[in-house]
């Protein structure tokens, strides 16, 4: 999958992701709760994929010298969170269906 593909999927997802609290940010490092990204980093020379915490702790997911890669690793953690996130909610609404049928 191209890089372009990824992030039209990503895309796709940010509206249930974004539900949930959580933040896709492409090619930039902005330190926010729930925000997962990439970025160059200029110092190290780097792409770094990033994940910030629920109190805007900082941790580096992937650190490499292919933007490809780092994208690879981004789309990985954003689908693993989207179909997380939909199971959630597919489990809130059976939950809900039960209790109004008693």
């Amino acid at each position: 999958m191209t890089k372009e593909e990824m992030f039209k999927e990503m895309e796709k997802m940010a509206p249930v992701l974004e539900r949930n609290g959580v933040d896709i940010v492409l090619g930039k490092r902005i330190p926010g709760s729930f925000t997962r990204g990439y970025f160059f980093n200029e110092e190290a020379g780097l792409w770094e994929v990033y994940s910030c915490g629920e109190r805007n702790d900082y941790f580096i997911e992937k650190q490499t010298g292919s933007e490809q890669e780092a994208v690879e690793e981004l789309y990985r953690i954003a689908k693993f969170e989207y179909e997380s996130a939909l199971r959630h909610m597919e489990r809130e609404r059976q939950r809900k269906e039960r209790m109004q049928n008693g």
